[in-house]
């Protein structure tokens, strides 16, 4: 489950969490708008998705961008369009940024993902690496472990090494955080860093179906939909029904805004958390 290598589906990512002022949320909403949509028509795009602070992490707002090769990503960070928009936004936040360039990570959605980057001093790449397979021989005990990469630099675009580990739940993540064998290895590498290590959390992506240990990408896509469409009917057609009680004369366009945000709503904080509970042997089968 390790590998110093790219896995096959990866891409040039980078990694940025940011802290925003209170009140200011709705004009950084609008401007990570703007500036993934910028980011969309630069050569060799391949995906963004901005992330609200979430239980996997507090009080961040994280962006995911990645690109099919480093030049690409490297073009767009470097660019004068994103430079100007780095700037304007200065004024929305709360602390400094955190940002991560990670040479290549797996394009397969994992359901929560922690990010770590060190600097590692010169003559030691050879012991953190031996590290690095120790940890994970340990990590693979813990319940809800998926997978861990571990990046080496990559001159020109990523500096550190960077370790990409996922888990099941965010609540699988913080005991190995907080466990005593994580920290005891830790203490392991500290001689071997140079300078600060740096770590973001990033949620996982689409969470109605968290993945399993043993099928780390979640559920098979069919299964997917048909559980998705045994909650999304009878919520659709309940919402109709009530809509036609209340307000049948409501103009065609409302009514299915209304009835979309209404239905999104209850599938994502009501009915799809039980469901796939109550699905989970045969959607993980």
């Amino acid at each position: 489950m390790t590998s110093a290598r790219p896995p096959r589906s990866a891409a040039p990512t980078v990694v940025v969490a940011r802290r925003i002022k209170t009140g200011r949320e709705d004009d950084f909403r609008a401007w990570d708008h703007r500036i993934r949509t910028v980011a969309e028509s630069f050569p060799g795009h391949r995906g963004s998705e901005m992330q609200p602070p979430t239980p996997s992490h507090p009080g961040e707002w994280v962006t995911v961008y990645s690109f099919d090769t480093r030049a690409h990503l490297e073009a767009w960070l470097q660019s004068t369009e994103r430079i100007e928009l780095m700037t304007e936004v200065e004024d929305l936040l709360e602390g400094p940024v955190r940002e991560q360039r990670v040479a290549a990570v797996s394009a397969d959605s994992e359901p929560v993902t922690v990010v770590f980057s060190q600097r590692i001093a010169a003559g030691n790449d050879a012991a953190f690496v031996k590290l690095h397979r120790d940890v994970v021989e340990r990590m693979k005990q813990f319940e809800g472990f998926l997978r861990s990469d571990l990046f080496p630099p990559v001159e020109g675009i990523q500096d550190d090494y960077v370790i990409v580990a996922s888990f099941a739940s965010r609540a699988n993540l913080d005991r190995w955080l907080t466990s005593p064998v994580r920290r005891a290895w830790l203490a392991r590498i500290e001689r071997l860093i140079e300078g600060d290590r740096v770590m973001n959390v990033v949620g996982g992506f689409g969470g109605w179906f968290p993945a399993h240990p043993a099928r780390p990408t979640g559920p098979k896509r069919w299964k997917q939909a048909v559980a998705v469409l045994i909650a999304l009917f009878p919520t659709a057609l309940l919402i109709t029904l009530i809509r036609n009680q209340i307000a049948p004369d409501m103009n065609v366009v409302l009514a299915v805004l209304v009835g979309n945000v209404l239905g999104v709503a209850i599938l994502s904080f009501l009915l799809m958390p039980r469901l796939t509970k109550l699905m989970a042997s045969w959607l993980n089968r």
